[in-house]
């Protein structure tokens, strides 16, 4: 990897790549996720915390995946696909090792994602997230923001989350002095960020626009545990 493609991921917290994966390789991505979605429900399906207007939610009909890679074969092929594997070993400074998949799908109308770290959960480090874009990706449709440079912090305290417009109930307190960067993305581009760089997403704000992604999170194969904050009760 070139020395300053590393460096600007060590100062940003993230590293953007454009087409990684080409059109016919995301139209299989999206239409076998529909697939699956429409086939029922499976472990760990979440749909957030209850929205005022359950009915209205269209989360309940799109609930997130997670770890699919343990039931579905090809998610195993793509989440151990050389374009990214050999990236975020490259980011790493190490092999990395598969750690956990998910396909979030925010349709058209849904909220979003108050900001977090993913350290906060997965308790080791190094992680870094691979993140795929499967449809064009903006302000209207809840692109992701990352916060440039907060990977630097360490993990920071978090606090109860507005769930009008995040279906998750708690979010990191961000530090003011630092850049939100919104990711505008298309379809087959991929960010990779750091386990502590703070993230989240805005509600999708479109008619029509799904807003959906596949994501791999991958550890190296030397790690050390990471003490996380007690989440807001």
């Amino acid at each position: 990897m070139d020395e300053q493609i590393w460096r600007g991921y060590a100062s940003r917290g993230y590293l953007i790549q454009r087409a990684v994966f080409d059109v016919a390789e995301v139209d299989l991505m999206k239409s076998h996720y529909m697939a699956v979605r429409a086939g029922g429900s499976y472990p760990g399906d979440f749909a957030g915390v209850p929205a005022n207007n359950k009915a209205a939610d269209p989360l309940s009909q799109y609930p997130r995946l997670i770890n699919m890679h343990d039931w579905d074969e090809k998610t195993g092929d793509w989440m151990c696909d050389d374009r990214l594997v050999n990236t975020v070993s490259e980011l790493m400074g190490q092999p990395a090792k598969p750690l956990q998949t998910m396909v979030y799908f925010k349709p058209p109308g849904s909220r979003g994602q108050s900001f977090h770290q993913d350290n906060l959960y997965l308790k080791h480090t190094p992680v870094v997230a691979a993140w795929v874009a499967l449809d064009a990706c903006d302000a209207e449709n809840g692109a992701m923001e990352m916060v440039r440079g907060s990977h630097l912090l360490g993990l920071l305290p978090c606090r109860t989350a507005d769930t009008n417009v995040s279906f998750t109930d708690s979010e990191t307190v961000v530090p003011d002095y630092l850049p939100q960067d919104v990711m505008s993305l298309n379809p087959g581009d991929v960010v990779y960020f750091h386990g502590l760089t703070i993230h989240g997403s805005a509600p999708n704000l479109s008619k029509e626009r799904f807003r959906r992604a596949f994501i791999c999170h991958y550890q190296g194969t030397t790690s050390w545990p990471i003490v996380a904050p007690a989440l807001p009760r």
